[in-house]
């Protein structure tokens, strides 16, 4: 079972649905949680939101069967970084700082914590007598070498570390985080995201991204990698039987291809997927099958603009394009479910860091026409705008790309639909060879310090454009006041006003939040929740290694 043969990467099927899951899915549609800033000061403020464990003994699953593909070697240097799931594989092996259940950040290597009223230095309590998956025993030698190790070699994902100025041993378990400056995210987004890794093993690896002798996976976490098929990019992982949290609820943990996944799932080839349509969603219920969906969504898709474009540097294009595409109907064609139009300030409107009075674009053909007007752009016999054609460019066949296509062309913009491929549609975003660009993430969940990541080009994901800065420069200087903003309500005044420049700017435009619905086999596990604002740094997903684990007091 476990070898079936790989239809498509994990990549390929993500574009393929739209760049779902481009970006740097969770938990029961009537009790989910919602992400929020609370960053809590001390572990016993996060114990106290941790769930209480089973009175009873849970029962353990002999193997759990999951619908994945290739998201590369599981190091914390090689998986891929084109979306979430090589984040997951990897979590799965290694363990960070903090973690995060569907209540939000709790303690994990650091059974507790302690922050200066200053907000700088961060001093972690570490769990005793955790080893590595080679018996080594973990310490604080290893959180210290992790985090100046990660200086030269970067982690193959977001976790800010520019934000740290040293970390100190001050006995083998016990180390302390001195911060450049308050960095409100710290817990969630930074020791809660980063993995620990062995430095008994590292030290002397001058190569990580080439690295991979056995020791490359040696973690702390709750599974060990029995096999991993390049080819098809397929996992199987075993449980780590002396894994410190807790008991490991699945003895084996299968990451298997299945090209039509509904089918699959009622044949029991796997016992878990996702899907992000809703008539998918229906026909598993009808079949006896569990859904979940993710709340929040988390999930962003949207277009860039490239701002050194000689036409669309001009805002007034980019908000007539706003206000010419029909963005509700859309996300109901595309997503199948109740609509969830994107917010012209970024953050998802189910956010609690959204701000409602920000500037949005209803369609509005009429007041695009006449932005269109003004500008000078004139209409032709066929009713189309005398040089005014823009690419759109994509890295799949989307019904997305080809609805916005008909939906300028009523206002008289001819619309160029440009295919590439996964690789060639990376590299023109980052280097600005574009347009327009259809992408998209699902790190929207979490913490709003994203948006600083993103429009400062430090975002790990490649979707992101990596390396190109927004060039506004109130927009940067309210991201790093934000960032080290600790009082709640002055950081969220202070997001609100990034998002009204995003919205008047428009560097991108949100056109819709899709939903992500997880579907499985109750029977064979049902623990499986939404995470507080999401995995780590906001991903909707439910890959979350907490709820594989019979947690201990």
């Amino acid at each position: 079972m476990f070898a079936m043969k790989m239809q498509k990467s994990m990549t390929l099927m993500m574009l393929s649905f739209g760049i779902l899951l481009t970006g740097c899915l969770g938990g029961n549609e009537t009790g989910s949680s919602t992400a929020t800033d609370a960053q809590p000061k001390s572990s016993q403020e996060a114990a106290d939101k941790a769930p209480a464990p089973a009175a009873t003994t849970t029962p353990k699953v002999d193997i759990l069967k999951i619908a994945g593909s290739n998201n590369g070697y599981p190091s914390p240097f090689a998986f891929s970084s084109s979306g979430p799931f090589g984040y997951l594989r990897n979590s799965l092996i290694f363990d960070t700082l903090t973690w995060k259940d569907d209540k939000g950040v709790i303690p994990w290597l650091a059974k507790s914590w302690e922050v200066t009223n200053n907000g700088l230095t961060y001093t972690f309590k570490l769990e005793e007598n955790v080893e590595w998956h080679d018996g080594k025993a973990f310490t604080a030698e290893d959180v210290v070498f992790s985090f100046n190790y990660y200086k030269t070699y970067p982690f193959n994902w977001n976790g800010d570390i520019s934000q740290i100025k040293s970390v100190e041993k001050i006995n083998d378990l016990t180390v302390a985080f001195n911060l450049n400056n308050k960095y409100a995210p710290f817990l969630s987004d930074l020791v809660g995201i980063v993995p620990i890794i062995p430095k008994h093993v590292w030290e002397k690896v001058t190569k990580p991204i080439e690295f991979r002798d056995d020791a490359a996976l040696v973690g702390t976490g709750p599974y060990k990698l029995k096999k991993y098929e390049s080819a098809s990019g397929q996992y199987l992982y075993a449980a780590n039987d002396k894994f410190f949290k807790g008991q490991v609820l699945v003895n084996e943990l299968a990451f298997v291809s299945a090209s039509n996944k509904l089918l699959a799932l009622q044949n029991g080839e796997i016992d878990q997927t996702y899907t992000s349509s809703y008539a998918d969603v229906q026909t598993a219920e009808k079949a006896g099958l569990k859904t979940i969906k993710s709340e929040p969504a988390g999930s962003v898709v949207r277009i860039s603009f490239n701002l050194e474009h000689a036409k669309l540097g001009d805002k007034r294009l980019r908000q007539a394009i706003a206000y010419a595409l029909n963005r509700e109907e859309i996300s109901a064609k595309i997503t199948g479910g109740q609509p969830m139009v994107g917010n012209a300030g970024v953050i998802p409107t189910d956010s609690p860091w959204y701000n409602k009075n920000v500037k949005q674009y209803a369609y509005d053909v009429a007041q695009a026409e006449k932005i269109l007007d003004e500008l000078g752009y004139k209409k032709n016999a066929d009713g189309m705008r005398e040089n005014l054609k823009l690419n759109l460019m994509t890295s799949s066949t989307m019904q997305d790309a080809t609805m916005m296509k008909e939906m300028l062309k009523k206002v008289g913009i001819e619309l160029n639909l440009v295919q590439l491929d996964s690789a060639a549609f990376a590299v023109a975003l980052g280097e600005n060879n574009y347009d327009i660009a259809l992408t998209g993430h699902v790190g929207a969940s979490g913490d709003p310090d994203y948006l600083r990541l993103w429009f400062s080009g430090q975002a790990a994901n490649m979707w992101s454009s990596r390396g190109k800065s927004l060039k506004l420069d109130e927009f940067h200087k309210l991201a790093e006041q934000q960032m080290q903003e600790l009082d709640e309500g002055k950081r969220r005044e202070i997001v609100n006003q990034m998002q009204d420049i995003l919205a008047e700017e428009l560097p991108t435009l949100v056109l819709y939040h899709r939903p992500f619905y997880d579907i499985h086999k109750a029977a064979t596990f049902d623990r499986w929740k939404n995470t507080y604002g999401g995995i780590a740094d906001g991903m909707p997903l439910w890959e979350n290694k907490v709820f594989l684990i019979d947690l201990k007091k």
